[in-house]
């Protein structure tokens, strides 16, 4: 009766609340995207959760998936963000995936590996124009991200092609509830599908002719947010709808019929779903297709050997495991009204296939024979409520038959999580003991029979014979700050110096009633667990793991074991793990999921205060008082009062609340056991709760001072840095200055000295000239001279008239000549200075040239400078904006490492404790009241009634608490066949007067090698 469960469940759970606040730790609600192709990396991001603070680490419970944190251009860590790489070994299905931060590794979720190429849904596609187009064979990860969002998608098929669309959400505990609606291109709906339960949404349709759709998807109950994740996959896959049969042999290979849609190579049967016609054809189901994880598996589904098959692309399937061959329920059975008769023990899968369906099955069975019958359905994920109706066959003396109600039953009986974690089913079962021999029918029908018939409404009925045994499931959860309301979201994330509790849930299986001890193997370094014990008849305890002052901060999965009996009736199990899967979020009920394996982890933070019991007796007896010391060790500051109070303590125990006030570390707690106490083996534990003014992550407000610290220096350096480089300008535009005049003033000096070489070679050329007109003078002259020489050539006159002119040529000739001479020494020195003036020129030029040459490198040397000041400039502003970012991040980390007042509950040591009944009841009387003079003795009358089969003799005495000086007794023995004694009780001459609290007279005798003791409170008071 799904709905009536849900519905009280609910009541139940809105009117608990708990109004504190906790410590935090690290809780993850999503990834996204929240699966991947195999073969493939990808990027993933931490999408919702809580106290997700510096996380660094991304595990799964697959080592073929692997996570690294994903870093920017400058190398910083982009937060909560991961490149996710899988192996393409790594088969599809359904895996956990964690993270790990400051507070330590989180709760797991589902990350799902498919085979199809996968992208992301884009934001803008919430109308039909902005529909984003999906690739045939290919997964969108998407979500619906407020109450109004709806996604829209495009895809094509050809004429002739079937398009199968699937939104995957409670595959992966996404609270979504996708409505999956395909369209034409007009608007009109062709198909739609819904999500039932745990069973996602899927729809298959065959076009007609190449077309264009629009696949509409909306939360059903219009909701949404960050963790409303679905995968949209559009392929051409095949879709299971019904495995026959459910559970195969665990061993080799076994064959099966698939009845399901656009199966390859299928026959078409006379059945549809949504107008469709199915079809079946064989398979066979091979180990290597095999995955014995337990991942994403009911946890209703504690008791069955499953595993998931993905043999079929694109679907997983939750089957069982069997050593008996599995029959096939007759489906003639309606049309012949036959019953269908099956050996037992046996196996046998069916479905009610149509309304008002009912399948009736009989056998043979002897009187005194007992038979359990059980029937999976919601286990295996069908959308089946079966009821079971149970019969004798009786037949009268003419052959008529007649039929025996012996039981008629709906739901399962077992859900030892309760509220805390719902394992109930809708699966019933039953045990038939035999009442005498015959035969014996099974009728069974769906709830909602008169409504509905489906061959998705399967089930899997299993008759065998009772074996006593056990299944075990821890609940990996956060407890609640109070320890009353249930658990929520979390995983073991244990804080220095404190411990973590667990409760653990046990099925018991035909009868099994014997004390079941559980066991940590594999803990991390400084993490300790004592093995706990669900006593018998009971079906729950509280594991406790503690983490020392030193433990190392890691996450190590964790093997939990469990025995009970010995012999023949010894039970050895690992102990399954499961976790909160939705908790009473957008119409789902709250439920849970099993996980891969149990991680505890150790943070860097340390718990305010922890609580250690003393040493005290294993064995305790009805009438037995105990008084029991214990310690607080406080940190980080923590002085407040810590109120305490006993968890796991038998019934009908005296074990009041008690405190350890303000700055005190000890105490002790007393716990009378009364003569009414239930005899059972269990776990106590002591729960203290305080308000502790915490301090949320102090290392951040320290790095992010000293972060201050760097970006003050840095603003600093930028700022010296920018002045040097406006002194570098200033001294390069000096430079340049400088190298400017003393390139002009070489200039000019060049320009000289070309100057005067030009006027040299000028006047060089002229006194060349001169000098080579006289010389020609003179040699016309000496020619003329020849001439007159020449006997009677000339007259006299005419002789002395040429001698005249000759001796004044003669005359300017040397005259010319010691000019020419003079010309001579002159060009020998214009050539000299020419020669220098060239040297000067050359070396000048060549100074330019290198002047010009430095100048343009301090020209290029100020816009360096200049542009080295730009970038000081930039680098102050971008400093000062660090500063800036650093000192807001300063206020903020120590805003948040403030102190703050949190409700802490911490739990202390496990005390493994079983109580006897009492091997007797004692009677004392005190003489006086109880008074007791300082230095005097006063005998105690002791009366003994033995009792439970105890008859041996007991030794008694006076028992004062730890402390208390000078008051003592002798130690009376009172033998088998006595029933009376006296005790003699003496106060020391220094005893301290008053009265003696929680004195007690005890008697102790051995019971099956066991040592007990009963007490009776006496009242013992010192006097003058």
């Amino acid at each position: 009766m799904r709905f009536l469960r849900v519905f009280s469940l609910v009541a139940l759970c809105v009117t608990t609340t708990t109004g504190y606040g906790q410590l935090p730790q690290t809780r993850l609600s999503s990834l996204f995207p929240p699966g991947a192709q195999h073969g493939t990396t990808t990027e993933v991001v931490v999408a919702g959760g809580t106290d997700l603070d510096e996380l660094d680490q991304l595990v799964f419970s697959n080592p073929g998936i692997t996570a690294v944190p994903k870093f920017d251009a400058a190398g910083r860590q982009v937060t909560n963000t991961f490149v996710v790489s899988v192996d393409t070994a790594v088969p599809p299905g359904v895996y956990d995936a964690r993270v790990r931060g400051l507070f330590g590794i989180s709760n797991p979720v589902i990350f799902r590996i498919d085979s199809l190429p996968e992208a992301n849904e884009t934001a803008a596609n919430e109308t039909v124009e902005q529909a984003q187009a999906v690739p045939h064979n290919s997964v969108f990860n998407a979500r619906c991200n407020g109450a109004t969002d709806v996604d829209y998608f495009k895809v094509h098929a050809d004429a002739g092609q079937t398009i199968v669309v699937r939104a995957e959400a409670a595959l992966l505990t996404s609270p979504v509830q996708p409505h999956l609606q395909l369209l034409d291109q007009a608007g009109h709906r062709l198909a739609e599908a819904r999500r039932n339960m745990g069973r996602d949404a899927v729809l298959v349709h065959t076009s007609t002719e190449a077309a264009d759709y629009i696949i509409r998807v909306q939360d059903i109950v219009y909701a949404g947010g960050a963790d409303y994740i679905y995968r949209l996959v559009v392929d051409s896959r095949p879709v299971v709808d019904q495995v026959i049969p459910q559970v195969v042999s665990p061993d080799g290979s076994t064959p099966v019929t698939v009845i399901g849609r656009n199966l390859p190579d299928a026959t078409e049967i006379d059945a549809s779903i949504d107008g469709v016609r199915l079809q079946n054809r064989q398979y066979l189901i091979e180990p290597r297709h095999r995955s014995g994880s337990t991942v994403g598996a009911t946890t209703s589904a504690i008791n069955d050997n499953t595993f998931w098959w993905h043999g079929i692309d694109g679907n997983l399937i939750r089957m069982g495991e069997s050593s008996l061959t599995a029959l096939e329920e007759a489906r003639d059975q309606a049309e012949n009204e036959a019953d269908q008769m099956v050996p037992v023990p046996v196996e046998v899968t069916g479905a009610f296939t149509r309304e008002n369906d009912e399948d009736a099955f009989r056998f043979s069975a002897a009187k005194g024979q007992s038979w359990i019958i059980d029937i999976s359905s919601a286990r295996f994920g069908s959308l089946a409520d079966p009821i079971l109706i149970v019969e004798q066959v009786q037949i009268d003396a003419s052959g008529n038959e007649s039929f025996k109600r012996l039981a008629s039953e709906d739901d399962g009986r077992q859900n030892p999580g309760g509220a805390n974690l719902p394992t109930w089913s809708d699966d019933p079962s039953f045990r038939l003991d035999v009442p005498e021999d015959g035969t014996y029918r099974i009728r069974m029908r769906d709830r909602y029979s008169e409504s509905r018939g489906d061959v998705r409404l399967s089930y899997h009925i299993s008759v065998r014979a009772p074996v006593p045994d056990f299944s075990l499931v821890l609940f990996d959860a956060f407890p609640s700050a109070d320890g009353k309301a249930p658990a929520s979201t979390g995983a073991i994330s244990l804080r220095k110096g404190g411990s973590y509790e667990l409760a653990v849930y046990a099925w018991r299986l035909d009868g099994h009633n014997d004390p079941i001890t559980v066991t940590a193997e594999n803990l991390p370094a400084g993490v300790t667990c004592s093995p706990t014990m669900i006593g018998a008849g009971q079906n729950s305890a509280t594991l406790v793991l503690t983490a020392s002052d030193d433990a190392s901060e890691t996450a190590t999965p964790v093997r939990l074991t469990a025995t009970s009996g010995t012999g023949e009736t010894a039970r050895n199990h690992s102990v399954q793990v499961a976790t909160l899967a939705n908790d009473f979020v957008n119409g789902l009920p709250r439920a849970g999921r099993l996980s891969d394996h149990l991680v505890v982890g150790v943070m860097k933070d340390e718990q305010p205060f922890s609580i250690q019991l003393g040493e005290v007796t294993y064995n305790a007896s009805q009438d037995q008082q105990m008084l029991i010391p214990v310690t607080i060790r406080r940190r980080a500051g923590f002085a407040g009062k810590v109120d305490l109070s006993f968890v796991g303590m038998p019934g009908n125990v005296d074990a009041p609340n008690f405190a350890i006030e303000p700055n005190a570390d000890s105490a002790v707690a007393r716990v009378f056991f009364k003569e009414n106490a239930a005899v059972s083996a269990t776990t106590v534990m002591l729960a203290g709760t305080s308000q502790v003014p915490y301090r949320r992550n102090p290392w951040a407000a320290e790095r992010a001072a000293v972060r201050v610290k760097d970006a003050e220096a840095q603003v600093a350096a930028a700022a010296e840095s920018m002045k040097a480089a406006e002194a570098a300008v200033t001294e390069t535009e000096k430079m340049v200055t400088d190298l400017t005049a003393q390139v002009a003033a070489l200039t000019e000096q060049v320009a000289a000295a070309e100057a005067q070489q030009k006027q040299n070679r000028e006047a060089s050329v002229k006194l060349v000239a001169e000098f080579e007109a006289a010389a020609g003078k003179l040699n016309e002259a000496r020619a003329t001279l020849a001439k007159t020489a020449t006997p009677g050539a000339r007259s006299a006159d005419e002789t002395a008239a040429l001698i005249q002119t000759l001796q004044t040529t003669a005359d300017s000739v040397e005259q010319l000549a010691r000019g020419v001479a003079g010309l001579s020494e002159q060009e020998k020195k214009l050539a000299a200075a020419v020669s220098e003036a060239a040297k000067l020129q050359k070396m000048k030029a060549e100074e330019k040239v290198a002047a010009e040459k430095r100048l343009e490198e301090q020209r290029q040397a100020v816009e360096k400078s200049k542009a080295a000041v730009a970038d000081a400039k930039k680098l102050v502003d971008q400093r000062n904006a660090e500063k800036k970012v650093a000192d807001d991040e300063a206020k903020k980390t120590d805003e948040a490492a403030k102190p703050k007042n949190v409700n802490v509950r911490t739990i202390s040591n496990a005390w493994p404790l079983v109580v006897h009944a009492a091997p007797a009841k004692i009677t004392a009387q005190v003489p006086d009241g109880g008074a007791i003079k300082k230095g005097a003795t006063a005998a105690v009358a002791v009366t003994v009634a033995r009792k439970n089969n105890f008859a041996g003799p007991v030794k008694v005495h006076l028992l004062v608490p730890e402390g208390v000086a000078g008051v003592t007794s002798d130690t009376v023995e009172i033998a088998a066949d006595q029933t009376t004694g006296t005790v003699m009780v003496s106060a020391a001459a220094d005893a301290t007067v008053g009265d003696v609290a929680n004195a007690v007279i005890r008697a102790t005798g051995l019971v099956n090698e066991t040592e007990l003791s009963v007490d009776v409170p006496v009242a013992v008071k010192i006097v003058e």
